[in-house]
């Protein structure tokens, strides 16, 4: 996920910019063993659209990270002035986050060390990807870490991870993507022992697979920090092309999504101060049309009853299409929801994060409410759900000169019940 984006002097929705920041500084940064590839350091390996996010030196921004709404007391209100948020129904559920970083604490690692989390819907397994020294999976809440990929024959990932993409057919099949760092995609046939590298992908920011297809021979995988930039494989990632020409220039349009063989979505962030939003093609990137100025960032979410939910840059809520992107709605929840991916519940209901609190919305996005005692950091990067732990589980990096060790509590869980909560 090229979560890069612009820095803003001011903006109302503090936290909003806080967390887009951070991302920034993950994204952004570049690795101690690859050039940085910013025009205004002199390099251009990555095609680099104009800086709008901080220097490759690494450091996070340190401003204050608090929605004022949500501070005074009131409640925020959406574009439409409908109240929303964390005051919609009173005090959040009771608990309390607790720390499951675990033996993953002070590992040796870069700027962005904790780049990512995810939690593989048909088992006990969470999954932490860290910047140089790959995946490792917790089947026990996050107690304990194990590192993947150690299997013999296994590639080994060292790029920082930006997405886990599961077969829904094949348990024991998924990718990885990830930026900086050796290759951009890998997959694995074996639940994670064995890593393949997929031909030589350059550093993506999300990846989306044709599940229509059983081959699973189309792939999307976005550039980063890389205006008109979108990796396609006809061949099930052994062999690369550009299909971003058509997408507008000075954004990164980095976040893909495959609908089918031939049609597909692009979400651009407006990193380098071009144009966010939907584009979609119908003809394998021959082509691309606006469908909407809302969304854009982040990796999209495809819930269980088709809808496609899809994050706006700047706080700007989250926008939603019902026939595979043609039309989308109104942004909405602008100011109660950060810009990262969304999540399903098991039962259907949506979580993202907001200013204080996991958010969660049961009408599909229209209001949020909060689902979670007040987050322990104001600079999560994102929230995955565990259905078998019953659990959300909330992560976040730091940035500087290497060597940058995993912050001790990179990864936080807050007990949730979908079924009594």
């Amino acid at each position: 996920m090229a979560r890069s984006l612009m820095r803003h002097a001011s903006n109302n929705h503090g936290f909003a910019v806080s967390s887009y920041l951070a991302l920034t500084a993950l994204m952004g940064c570049s690795s101690s063993s690859t050039p940085a590839t910013h025009p205004e350091d002199g390099g251009g390996t990555e095609d680099a659209v104009s800086s709008g996010g901080p220097a490759d030196s690494g450091e996070v921004d340190s401003g204050e990270a608090v929605n004022p709404g949500v501070d005074s007391g009131t409640a925020p209100q959406s574009d439409a002035g409908v109240i929303i948020g964390p005051m919609l129904d009173g005090a959040p559920p009771q608990g309390n986050w607790i720390n499951v970083t675990a033996n993953l604490a002070q590992m040796s690692s870069e700027c962005g060390n904790m780049t990512y989390v995810s939690a593989k819907p048909d088992e006990d397994l969470l999954i932490a990807g860290i910047a140089l020294d790959g995946l490792w999976g917790s089947h026990d809440g996050g107690q304990s870490w194990q590192a993947m990929g150690k299997g013999s024959g296994s590639a080994t990932i060292t790029n920082r991870p930006s997405a886990i993409v599961y077969d829904p057919q094949n348990s024991m099949r998924y990718w990885e993507s990830g930026i900086y760092n050796g290759n951009g995609v890998y997959r694995t046939a074996d639940d994670g022992t064995t890593f393949t590298q997929l031909g030589t992908a350059i550093g993506a920011d999300s990846l989306s697979i044709d599940f229509s297809d059983a081959n699973r021979q189309t792939l999307l995988a976005g550039g980063h920090e890389m205006s008109q930039t979108l990796q396609h494989s006809s061949n099930g990632g052994m062999a690369w092309n550009n299909i971003g020409a058509g997408l507008p220039a000075n954004t990164n349009c980095t976040y893909p999504l495959v609908i089918d063989s031939q049609t597909y979505l692009a979400g651009c962030g407006g990193y380098g101060g071009g144009p966010s939003g939907i584009y979609r093609t119908t003809t394998s990137g021959g082509s691309w049309t606006n469908v909407s100025t809302a969304g854009g960032i982040d990796t999209p979410l495809v819930a269980s009853d088709g809808s496609i939910y899809w994050s706006t840059p700047n706080g700007k809520g989250v926008t939603r299409s019902t026939d595979h992107g043609v039309t989308w709605s109104a942004a909405m929840g602008s100011g109660s929801v950060a810009s990262t991916s969304p999540i399903e519940l098991p039962d259907g209901r949506i979580a993202t994060l907001g200013p204080k609190y996991v958010m969660v919305s049961g009408d599909h996005g229209a209001t949020w409410n909060p689902a979670s005692d007040m987050l322990p950091y104001n600079d999560g990067v994102g929230v995955a759900y565990s259905s078998q732990q019953k659990a959300f589980f909330i992560w976040h990096f730091t940035c500087g000169n290497p060597p940058v060790p995993v912050p001790a509590d990179a990864i936080m869980r807050f007990n949730f019940n979908y079924q009594t909560n």
